[in-house]
Order: structure tokens, then C-alpha cells, then sequence
């Protein structure tokens, strides 16, 4: 199929989506596909593939279409990331619907609309009513890297030995192996960016062009400030090559002259896992916000080397860790073991603290560092942080409440409670005053991850 047949279908399958104002939930989204199992016995049927922390069963909805390829799909890589579910509600729609596109895909899809069935719990307080920063922060739940369904695969690498993957990963694992995919996608929130994709290979320049040109023509541009991390490699504008963690400990183990064991304490991701199943997998992340500013996509220079806001970008990670660990030891004395906002936030410091060390080895001795900076550059660096911040608050607060709910109630907590939803809306009041920024439409996202999940089933195969 040329590619202006491949646009073609893209744009057809996107009039299926209708406007969307609100995320559902967990028992929402599983009742919904039960239903579709129900209306589309011919082709669907839901399984269950093994259980999360929390005791839920964690499903897999079956659509066959045919077996040229298998793919591989879920929402929910993290917990705090719910719009990949809307696309997979969509998605299956989408297939029933149109049964010649189904035909014309020729694959079988598995799709898993919520692959951490535990921590998608612990967001559920946000997901209603519209997207709103500080109700976002006072409500978030963000997994320890190793207890993250996307970061939690085994691997031996070096130094590196990882075998504990969470419950949910078990599943994930379990679906790779019985059906060996051809393609997978893991569908991601970024917070505050432009729209971003990691390929594990490169499909081509023609797939990058529709990659790149959907999200503009729905107003949400491709990435343009700083990487999500320093390591990763571009192929084109807003497109990158999937980091394993391989690359990941070699590109830390570089700056910090030894093995980064201290640094690096989570597993695999998906693909380090599947490439073992099928080493032809291909496998896409799409990575969209839920707000966005315009001055992400001006990519104007302004004169300033890129290490010198990086620089000063770090010096402020380490001002905002130290702070926050602060925070973390007086509350310590009040933590039961269970706490799961306080195993995060405790991972945070200990990681981002380490971590950090090495990223201003970096800023000192890339020599990619001495050119200008652009105005997306400094302007995500800038308000990223702060809309970060005030999640790690929303974690302490959480944690806090956690313990005053399970019966711990003494003035100095409650205090303490106080002094940190106080931080929480100051940075986000910050947040607010710097950034002009504009809530994104749900069937915006939706639209850019489905155009992406179309475009390379069609387009790319094992011998592509």
C-alpha cells in the first residue's frame, strides 16, 4: 500500500472519534469490554492473563482479524497515564466497525486497556471532571521504577541482574511468549511536551513524515525542547530510537567511570523482553500531553548555549531534591510499610540524587551542549520543572493522608500535611504564571496515537 493509501485509511479511522471529556475507570473500561465481547462474538474474546498487586485480574481483549501479523497493544504503562485506554476503547470500536479495515490490517490484535490494574486505582480521583493541574497533583500515583509494568522486565546485563518483575508485568510477559507479536505499542502520557515517539527501528522516512505531520494538523505539535532523557537518539523531528536499558547503563556508565548499579534499580522494558521472544519485533511508544504551550514548538535560538540551561537546570533539581528529601525524613517516623506513596517518593530522592551527579558530567562534557539553546528548549526546562514538583509534593501529601486515614493523627502531622499542599499549589500557581498553557482535548491524543498504531501495522513488517 503507497503511503497516500495509507493516509487515506488513517483518516477514515480517525472520523470514528467522537469528543471524550473525561478518562474512565478501571471497572469502566472492563465493563466495557465485556460488553464488546458480547456484540462481537465473532471475532472477540477476553481473557485472563494474571493478576496485579492489588488481587484484579488483569485481561486481555482478543480481536482477530487475521494472522499476517500479531500486535500487541496496552494502555496504562504506568498509572498516571490513562489516555492509551481511550485509544484501545477506540481502537476496538474502530475494528468492529469497519470490518474491511480489520481485514485489510489482516492481524490479530491483543489488547490489554489497562496493564497496571493497581496503580490505575490510585489515579482514579483525577480522572473525572477534566483535566485540572492541581486536582492532577493532589491525586497522583507514580510507581518506583521497580515496580513499573513498563520498567519491571527481567534482564542480566553487565552488572545489572533484575528478576522480580511486578504481577502485571508477569501478564504482559505471559502474552509474549504465548503470542510472540509482531508489533507492540505501549501508549504513554507525557505530562507538559510536544507529541514524541520512540520506534525500535527506523520505518522509513515516509512513515516519519505521517508520524510528524498528524499531530500538527491537529494543533499539537512534535516535541521540540530538551529529550525526556540524554541518552536517547533522534531519527527525526519529535521521533527517537527506543533506549534499551542496555543503552541506558552504558550511557550512565560512561559519565559515572563505573558500573551504575546504584542508579539503574529497575529492569527491562517491554521490548528488552520481546526482542528475546521475536527479535524481528517492532515496537512504537507514543508519548502525548495533557496540557500543552505553543512556545514548545518555537524553535527560535536565543543565543545561549544549551549547557548553561542545563546547567542551571540542575542546580535546581538538586535545590528541589534536597528539599523534598527534607520532607521525606520527617516523615519517616510516621510511615507504615505499606505506604505506596512513600516507597515512591523515597525512590525518587534515593535515584534522582545519584542520578544527577552524573548529568552534570554530562552538561560539562557533551560537546553537543555548546550550541544555542532554542526558546521550547529553555521554556520545557523550565516549567517542566515546576510541574514536576508539584507532582513529587502530590506524593508526600498522599502519603500523609495515607497514614491519617489508616488512624494516625497527631498535630505535627497535620501540620506537616498543611505545609506541603501549601508547596503543591505555590508550584502550581508558578506554573500557571509562566506557562500560557491550554488543556489538550482527550480525542486529540487519541487521534495521534491511533494514526500511529495504523500507520506502522500497515506499513511496517518483520523485514521492514
Amino acid at each position: 500500500m503507497d503511503m497516500n493509501s495509507i493516509r487515506e485509511v488513517v483518516y477514515r479511522s480517525l472520523e470514528f472519534v467522537y469528543p471524550v471529556n473525561e478518562f474512565l475507570t478501571v471497572e469502566e473500561l472492563r465493563s466495557s469490554s465485556r460488553r464488546y465481547v458480547q456484540e462481537n462474538r465473532d471475532i472477540a474474546e477476553l481473557i485472563e492473563v494474571g493478576y496485579s498487586r492489588s488481587g484484579d485480574s488483569v485481561e486481555a481483549l482478543v480481536v482477530r482479524g487475521g494472522d499476517e501479523k500479531i500486535v500487541l497493544a496496552f494502555g496504562f504503562p504506568h498509572p498516571n497515564e490513562p489516555v492509551g485506554s481511550i485509544t484501545l476503547e477506540f481502537l476496538t470500536q474502530i475494528l468492529a466497525r469497519d470490518r474491511d479495515l480489520l481485514k485489510k490490517l489482516g492481524s490479530t490484535w491483543v489488547i490489554v486497556k489497562i496493564a497496571d490494574v493497581f496503580g490505575a486505582k490510585l489515579n482514579e480521583g483525577w480522572f473525572k471532571g477534566g483535566f485540572d493541574l492541581l486536582k492532577y497533583a493532589l491525586n497522583y500515583y507514580r510507581s518506583p521504577g521497580y515496580k513499573q509494568v513498563e520498567w519491571s522486565f527481567p534482564i542480566n546485563y553487565k552488572n545489572l541482574r533484575f528478576d522480580n518483575p511486578v504481577p502485571e508485568t508477569k501478564a504482559l510477559m505471559k502474552l509474549i511468549d504465548m503470542w510472540k507479536p509482531t508489533h507492540i505499542y505501549s501508549l504513554h502520557n507525557a505530562g507538559f511536551s510536544g507529541t514524541y515517539y520512540y520506534l525500535t527501528r527506523d520505518p522509513g522516512r515516509e512513515v516519519l513524515e505521517i508520524l510528524y505531520s498528524i499531530p500538527k494538523t491537529l494543533g499539537i505539535s512534535i516535541h521540540r525542547g530538551e529529550p525526556e532523557a540524554p541518552y536517547v537518539r533522534k531519527l527525526y523531528e519529535g521521533v527517537f530510537l527506543m533506549p534499551s536499558t542496555e543503552d541506558i547503563y552504558d550511557w550512565y556508565g560512561k559519565y559515572l567511570g563505573k558500573p551504575p548499579i546504584d542508579i539503574i534499580k529497575h529492569g527491562g522494558n517491554s521490548y528488552d523482553y520481546a526482542k528475546k521472544v521475536n527479535p524481528k519485533v517492532f515496537e512504537l511508544v507514543s508519548e502525548v500531553p495533557y496540557i500543552y504551550d505553543d512556545r514548545l514548538d518555537n524553535d527560535t535560538s536565543v543565543g545561549v548555549p544549551r549547557r548553561e540551561i542545563l546547567r542551571l537546570a540542575t542546580r535546581k533539581e538538586e535545590e528541589i531534591i534536597t528539599e523534598i528529601e527534607s520532607y521525606v525524613e520527617k516523615l519517616k517516623h510516621y510511615i507504615s510499610s505499606d505506604n505506596p506513596f512513600y516507597e515512591s517518593i523515597t525512590y525518587f530522592v534515593e535515584v534522582n540524587k545519584k542520578s544527577l551527579e552524573t548529568e552534570k558530567k554530562w552538561v560539562e562534557e557533551d560537546p553537543k551542549l555548546d550550541e544555542s539553546a532554542t526558546v521550547a528548549q529553555i521554556f520545557n526546562v523550565y516549567t517542566v520543572t515546576l510541574f514536576d514538583t508539584a507532582l513529587r509534593y502530590g506524593l508526600l501529601y498522599r502519603a500523609i493522608n495515607f497514614e491519617i486515614s489508616s488512624g494516625i493523627k497527631t498535630p505535627s502531622l497535620e501540620s506537616l500535611r498543611e505545609e506541603i499542599y501549601k508547596r503543591i499549589v505555590n508550584y502550581v500557581e508558578l506554573f500557571k504564571k509562566y506557562s500560557k498553557y491550554y488543556i489538550v482535548p482527550i480525542e486529540k491524543l487519541v487521534k495521534i496515537q491511533l494514526a500511529s498504531i495504523i500507520t506502522t501495522v500497515i506499513s511496517v513488517n518483520q523485514y521492514t
